[in-house]
């Protein structure tokens, strides 16, 4: 039983580092963003409002406070193959 435990805590220890790893992808698209749209870039301003829009749908059910105020002007829709 000791072995079940520890690769259920390993498990559980790598999926929060995977959240985490994306929050922070979600925050650099974010900056990215407002700098592109800060130099007037419009279509590089959407290409990464829909990467964010990407990586927030990624994340899921572990959005976060920090995420929730990362929005964007775009939709939400569906980037999953049927």
């Amino acid at each position: 039983m000791g072995v079940i435990s520890v690769v259920k805590i390993d498990a559980d220890q790598g999926a929060e580092d995977g959240l985490e790893e994306l929050v922070a992808l979600a925050r650099m698209i974010a900056y990215a963003r407002q700098v592109a749209q800060d130099v007037k870039l419009p279509f590089a301003t959407n290409c990464l409002d829909l990467a964010l829009e990407a990586v927030k749908q990624e994340v899921g059910e572990g959005l976060t406070r920090e995420l929730a105020e990362l929005s964007s002007p775009v939709p939400q829709v569906s980037v999953r193959s049927h």
